[in-house]
């Protein structure tokens, strides 16, 4: 039985494009933040105001995909159309109770749309820094075979940890 298992460090990882692996990704891939819409809450009887955020709603959602250096597969990415980047990596924790290091699977899909592309910047001896940014409209977060996350924005689906968000207000309207 696995007990107090400490998250400690991603291991390592790889992305593909439409499940051909990218060559020349650096070291580091910022995931997507999630901000929920809200609207400003304040009226008779409320002392203030507060956010309110709208169920399974966010505002634009990017992912920037950065390489060592100006590459091919940037310019691969800017191409007009929705296409399917997958991060895959392996999370290693160590189980305080069996002493012991334990790995488990992080698979993140996201079906995005081409926003932009830093070219970065030359320098002798160094990386360019080229970044693709990537409008997310579909992000699905799997450990271990188990779904934490799923969005689909242009299909109504927000589902959190099995629990689907938006399963009455879709039975609604």
């Amino acid at each position: 039985m696995k007990v107090n298992p400490i998250p400690e460090k991603v291991v390592n990882f790889n992305v593909y494009d439409e499940g051909e692996k990218l060559v020349g990704v650096s070291g580091e891939v910022t995931l997507p933040k999630l901000e929920a819409m809200t609207e400003t809450i304040s009226g008779a009887g409320i002392a203030g105001e507060y956010e309110s955020a709208t169920p399974g709603h966010f505002g634009s959602i990017t992912i920037d995909i950065p390489f060592r250096t100006l590459f091919d597969q940037s310019f691969k990415l800017m191409v007009s159309g929705g296409r399917t980047i997958t991060l895959r990596a392996s999370q290693q924790s160590y189980d305080v109770a069996g002493g012991e290091v334990q790995h488990r699977g992080l698979k993140i899909v996201l079906k995005v749309m081409p926003k932009g592309l830093d070219l970065g910047k030359l320098a002798v001896g160094s990386p360019t820094d080229t970044k693709n940014s990537l409008e997310v409209l579909y992000i699905k977060i799997v450990e271990n075979n188990k779904t934490l996350l799923e969005l689909d924005k242009q299909c109504f689906v927000f589902i959190v940890n099995g629990v689907d968000v938006l399963a009455d207000v879709r039975d609604q309207i």
